[in-house]
Parts: C-alpha cells; structure tokens; sequence
C-alpha cells in the first residue's frame, strides 16, 4: 500500500510528467490507494443536498370570513412563507387577488400556474400555483392539467343556478432545474375534490399516470390539499400504492399535530385527519416534516396549517 501511496507522490512531484510511462491499471491503483488513505474511505462520498418543500392552503379571498378575510391576514401568510424559507411552496385555494399580492409581498420567489376556471378570479376560481425562489430553482418546463375526462381541454361551461361556470379541478406541474447540483426536480401541486370515492381515485389514478412517463430515479415531489385522511382513506392508499411516499410517514422526525384543519384557530382534533401532504418519489429521504401552527397573537393563517418538509438528496 505505501508503495503505491509513495508513487502516487512521486506523480505529483513531477508534475505528473511521469503518468505516460506507467501502466493505466497502476496509475488507477495509485488513485484509489491515495483517495483511501488520505481520504479516510475507499470511494468519494456523495454530498447530501437539502431540499425544503410546503405546502399550504391559504384558505380563498372570495369567501366571507369576518375577522378571518384575506385582507386581515394576508400580510401574516407572506411573513408565514419568509420565514420558514422553503425553495418550493404548492399553494391550494388561490384566487387572482392572493396570486398578486404573494408576488409582490414575496420578492425572492416567482410562481407558475392558471386559473383553473379561466375566469380571472371570479365565481368558481382556483389557481393552484407553484411558487419557487428563482436563486434556487429554475423552471425549464411547466404546465397544468384538468382532473376530468379532457385532461388537456379546459371542461366544458355549463349553466348552474343562473351562472355559467367550469367544473374540474386542476394540476399544476413543473420540472425544475435545481441550480446547485444540476439536477432535474420535478413538482405536481393539486387540490382534490372535496367528495372522496370514485372522483378522487380516478384524480390520483390520473396524477400517477402521467408521471409514470418520467425518467427512472426522478426526484419527484407531489403537495396538495387531497381533502382525504392519510393513512387510513381509498385515495391514500391508491396514490401511494405505486412508488410515491408519504413524507410524514417516513420522515425522521415529526413535529406538529398529525392533522392540518385549523379552522382558524389552535390545534383541535375536528377529527379530519391529515388532509394535506407532501409525498416523494425517487432518491429522495425526509429529514423532518412539521405542521406549522404559527399564529400571529392569536390569529392563524389560514383554516388549514402549512405543513414544511426538509428534503435530501444525493449528488
């Protein structure tokens, strides 16, 4: 072993000018020899690259919440999202109003998304955007697709109690350029029907589909509101069934009450369950998850809690 160790100095003493007249074969145990000792293992270690992801249904503008509305705590939610810091944030509920002022009020993030009504806000509105910090992350392609039978076709108008409006719900997705390492990122955010049962699972059964067309060990990440129990409920069950992973289930540590229905107010079991999750799929752990009940004097948020993961992955 010192041998090679003190051919592999006497390589770069010379500048490595004697590299030509020695064999390939024991120039690359010279290699490896040096890496071990010098190095303390018998390969280069991986780094682990960090990753935080959130998602959060801030609850929409155009619902009359008294002492709730989004005017009284719409400055709470931006200082909520500054200062917990995620790279990527799956917001749910979003209408134009909340969409404009995030943008503003968050500088060091961008965001992607439609309206899923394609009614700018108005009636039966939802945008369900992907806000990202653009230091960090950058979009090299994105798009959105409707949990319906016409996945890339907005749905049909159709005439409810007097009032034209577009039915289904929507995905937004984007693959992510992660500017660190080079690696490609890939986040679907939705927000499922609040009926569980056949229109849920056929949602995940879409979802699932169409990542089943990326490339093989993605980094892939899914936030939404899917108005279902995890662990215990159908949709759970069928959209984790096939490689994606429930982040609260496998991460390290927990922190936080194992439900995400606020109501506005302090941790009480309205016994819902989890309803909001972030799952992963590919080379991806969970160092920690938490649901965050951050309050500002007593006023919340939203009447869901956020919920914030610590991604990792190597590179």
């Amino acid at each position: 072993m010192w041998i090679l160790i003190r051919l592999w100095i006497r390589i770069w003493e010379t500048g490595f000018r004697m590299v030509p007249r020695i064999p390939n074969a024991l120039f690359s145990v010279a290699v490896i020899a040096a890496t071990v000792v010098v190095g303390g293992s018998k390969w280069p270690q991986a780094a682990v690259v960090g990753l935080d992801v959130m998602t959060f249904n801030v609850r929409t503008a155009n619902a009359d919440d008294g002492e709730n509305s989004w005017p009284n705590r719409k400055e709470f939610v931006a200082d909520l999202i500054q200062r917990h810091s995620p790279d990527v944030v799956g917001l749910q509920e979003v209408v134009r109003e909340q969409v404009d002022f995030l943008e503003d009020a968050l500088p060091h993030y961008r965001w992607l998304g439609i309206d899923r009504g394609l009614n700018g806000g108005e009636g039966l509105s939802e945008y369900t955007p992907i806000f990202y910090r653009h230091a960090e992350l950058s979009p090299i392609e994105s798009g959105n697709f409707w949990l319906s039978q016409t996945p890339d076709t907005p749905p049909e108008i159709r005439e409810v109690r007097g009032r034209r409006r577009r039915f289904g719900r929507i995905v937004t997705w984007a693959r992510f350029h992660h500017v660190a390492t080079g690696r490609a990122v890939y986040l679907y955010n939705t927000h499922l029907t609040i009926r569980q049962g056949q229109r849920q699972l056929e949602s995940t059964d879409l979802i699932v589909e169409r990542m089943a067309s990326l490339p093989d060990k993605s980094l892939v990440i899914v936030t939404g509101d899917f108005n279902a129990p995890a662990e215990t409920s159908a949709t759970w069950r069928a959209v984790t069934a096939d490689g994606l992973l429930d982040a609260w289930v496998i991460a390290e540590e927990r922190q936080g009450p194992a439900f995400t229905l606020s109501e506005f107010g302090p941790p009480v079991d309205w016994d819902v369950g989890r309803i909001d999750w972030i799952l992963v799929g590919g080379p991806f752990s969970v160092r920690s998850i938490e649901t965050v009940i951050d309050h500002d004097d007593g006023r919340y948020p939203s009447d869901h809690y956020p919920v914030t993961a610590h991604l990792e992955f190597e590179h």
